[in-house]
């Protein structure tokens, strides 16, 4: 093994780091040039493609009827929005984005469109109405009811078998195709951040096209008077029954605080609350009589320090205001003066001065009596103002207590009060609410909230379909469809198609490309019989390039006995095998052929010759080898056929004779050549590639699956065998040419006036 791998540096046993996908390039880098090549040697598909689905397209597209589309714009007039809701029912609020969507919505609605196919009678319109028209092929082919029994499609279309539709459920359902119809022509849209809005609608007749477009703006803004005129009817009716009870409930609000105020005693004067009033005017009688006591106190006090500082009462008639104590006083004073001048005249003891003296005596008790008396009615007045004082703080005390409990039913009164104000206040907004909308009633129910401000045209060129827009994609399309087959195809191909495909995958070198022979299927001629008609043909020079490849496999020991083999059955290598033993013979080389595929041999078949005696009979002792060796008439080699069936065919090809015997002819013969069985199907094959001097592996072209070539020559190399390399078999010449690869150019072009085929 090792003197093979340095006789033979190319050839090695292939490992899971050999095994490199066909599409490895593509993981790399991208080949620009294998792209185009792999389009190229498809192009077929690709055109076929392009043609088959363009021309599809076509037919179609001319068998749609041509469908014509116009467009009427109109305008959303601005409104303006109000603080109170109530004018919200009729006005509404102002344009913004969520306005302007709404209006589509009911624009595109299923009540305006019914409303304009029953204006227009579009129910009974074929193009509206599927009910009408006549079924065509494709019709019948896609209806069920052609293909089932009658019970059946009932089941299928209607849920329950034995149910006839009634003439009102036919029409509704009619309807609602009817309405589905014509929505999937409309089409409605705001044109930018503006508001106006676009409306289209497509037909298959230009003037039913603009003629329902248009009928649609009509009916929509004739849905915004209606609405607003239902809608201001619906805003006073609500107005006047709700101000009859507003009317009512402000009259049970007053009467409640009315019987309330009488209910809790709060009963009110000229300045307010009566209790108020009177627990001021008392506040005030008490502060007037704390004064009024405050000075009689202080002028019993100033009586009472000066009659105490004094000595006597006397002293206090000067500051006292009584007159009658003023009047005894000066009558004191003149009787003073008087005895003053008796005692300047008479004695002590006259009678005249006793009697002044006693007068004198007397007007002073009577001063000193009234003083007493002022004394005394100074402290009455202070106790008359004390007693009126207490009896004003006690009166206080209890409007006060009252004034307590007025308060706490106030609380009630004025919720009750703020209750028939808030009343009255709505009762009042809502009576200047009816008074405007009264007054704005006819103008708003007259005035949209939308207008037309372009009409529909009827349309002179049909927008539907867009035939060249679509032709063209198809084209497009079609092109990369045929692009991606091509591609999925060469994934789909698991075949070996190069011999740069062979090497870059298994690590052997290519021997040579044999072409496949031109005529085969007609004239029947078998490859080795056309290399002796043809010589000089492309077959006869690749079966001499293999010859000359295994000489030089080993130039200084060029190989004397080769095995040929492949992975699977149907490879051609047995037709490879007898074309070079044929070749070689021809050209007056000593060559011998031998069948060594004792369980299906078919070298006895391709020669028309008998199968036996043969190799099993000559290892089994049975035969000589002169009685086994025959002589191929047309080319003059010789050939050893496989003999009788042999159950123990491993055993036979193992044995020690079958060494001996290949080991024999080597001497005599320039080439001795096996054909062997498949690799993978028994393991004969590598058995007898130990035992020569080269292996030659042969793959289909394009067929052979390369994980099966490259698992088969895994065994053939790891058995120990010297292998040769591989030969790249009936190969398509033309399509060949086509992939672009370093032999591609093998037997045709330039190259091709070489052979004469």
């Amino acid at each position: 093994m090792d003197s093979f791998m340095q006789d033979n540096p190319r050839a090695r046993i292939p490992d899971q780091g050999d095994i490199v996908p066909h599409h490895s390039s593509l993981l790399g880098e991208f080949d620009l040039r294998e792209f185009f090549r792999k389009l190229w040697r498809r192009k077929a598909v690709i055109m076929g493609t392009v043609v088959l689905l363009f021309v599809a397209a076509a037919i179609i597209l001319f068998q749609i009827p041509p469908k014509y589309e116009t467009q009427v714009q109109v305008l959303i007039e601005s409104r303006n929005s109000s603080m109170v809701n109530i004018e919200e029912l009729v006005a509404g609020r102002g344009v913004d984005t969520e306005t302007i969507e709404s209006e589509i919505e009911v624009i595109k609605s299923r009540r305006l469109a019914e409303k304009v196919i029953d204006q227009l009678r579009l129910y009974a319109d074929p193009e509206f109405n599927p009910a009408l028209r006549p079924k065509g092929f494709f019709d019948n082919a896609l209806d069920i009811r052609s293909y089932f029994p009658d019970e059946w499609t009932a089941i299928l279309l209607d849920g329950h078998s034995n149910r006839e539709l009634t003439e009102t459920e036919i029409r509704a359902r009619e309807r609602v195709v009817v309405i589905d119809e014509f929505l999937s022509r409309l089409t409605v849209a705001r044109q930018g951040f503006s508001r106006v809005i676009s409306i289209g609608f497509s037909s298959e007749n230009p003037d039913r096209a603009a003629q329902v477009a248009n009928k649609i703006a009509d009916d929509y803004i004739l849905d915004q008077l209606e609405a607003k005129f239902e809608a201001t009817s619906r805003t006073t009716a609500w107005l006047n029954e709700k101000i009859s009870g507003l009317r009512e409930k402000v009259d049970a609000s007053e009467r409640a605080v009315e019987a309330y105020r009488k209910e809790a005693g709060l009963l009110q004067g000229t300045e307010g609350p009566l209790i108020t009033q009177q627990i001021s005017n008392l506040n005030a009688q008490l502060i007037l009589a704390g004064a009024q006591r405050a000075e009689a106190e202080a002028r019993l006090s100033q009586v009472q320090q000066l009659i105490r500082s004094s000595g006597g009462a006397g002293s206090a008639a000067d500051v006292l205001d009584s007159p009658i104590v003023q009047a005894l006083m000066q009558k004191e004073t003149e009787i003073r003066r008087k005895v003053v001048e008796l005692s300047g005249q008479f004695g002590d003891r006259h009678p005249k001065m006793i009697s002044g003296r006693a007068e004198l005596a007397d007007i002073q008790s009577k001063i000193e009596s009234e003083v007493k008396k002022v004394v005394q009615t100074l402290r009455n007045e202070v106790g008359v103002a004390r007693a009126r004082e207490s009896t004003l703080e006690e009166s206080l005390e209890r409007l006060k207590l009252r004034l307590g409990h007025s308060n706490t039913a106030e609380v009630r009164l004025r919720a009750l009060e703020r209750e028939s104000e808030a009343d009255k206040a709505l009762l009042e907004t809502f009576l200047a609410r009816f008074e405007q909308k009264s007054a704005e009633q006819d103008i708003q129910s007259q005035r949209p909230d939308a207008r037309v401000i372009s009409r529909a045209d009827v349309p002179t060129v049909p927008s539907h379909p867009k035939k060249t827009i679509i032709l063209a994609l198809v084209l497009v399309a079609s092109t990369i469809l045929g692009v991606l087959l091509v591609f999925l195809l060469e994934q789909l191909d698991k075949g070996f198609r190069s011999g740069d495909q062979i090497e870059r995958m298994t690590g052997m070198s290519i021997l040579s490309l044999v072409p496949a022979l031109p005529g085969f299927g007609k004239t029947r001629k078998l490859p080795p019989d056309y290399i002796l008609d043809r010589p000089m043909s492309a077959y006869g020079e690749a079966v001499r390039g293999l010859y000359t490849s295994l000489l030089l496999s080993h130039v200084d020991s060029p190989p004397k006995t080769v095995v040929f083999t492949s992975a699977q059955s149907g490879e051609g290598k047995t037709t490879l095998a007898l074309s070079l033993t044929r070749m070689l013979a021809k050209s007056g080389r000593k060559v011998i052929l031998i069948d060594t595929d004792l369980r299906k041999p078919s070298v006895s078949a391709f020669l028309e010759i008998p199968n036996g005696p043969g190799l099993v009979e000559l290892l089994a002792g049975e035969k000589k080898l002169e009685d086994v060796v025959r002589t191929d008439e047309p080319s003059g080699a010789h050939i050893i056929t496989a003999g009788k069936f042999a159950t123990n065919a491993a055993d036979i090809v193992a044995s020690d004779h079958m060494k001996r015997l290949i080991e024999g002819l080597a001497q005599s013969y320039d080439l001795v050549i096996l054909d062997s069985p498949p690799v993978l199907a028994v393991s004969d094959a590598r058995i007898l590639a130990t035992i020569v001097d080269r292996v030659v592996f042969t793959v289909r072209w394009a067929d052979t699956r390369r994980e099966t070539v490259t698992m088969a020559i895994k065994q053939v190399v790891a058995s120990g065998a010297k292998l040769a390399g591989v030969v790249l078999n009936v190969v398509n010449v033309k399509k060949h040419a086509q992939y672009g690869y370093g032999d591609s150019g093998y037997y045709t072009g330039r190259i091709k006036k070489y052979y004469v085929d």
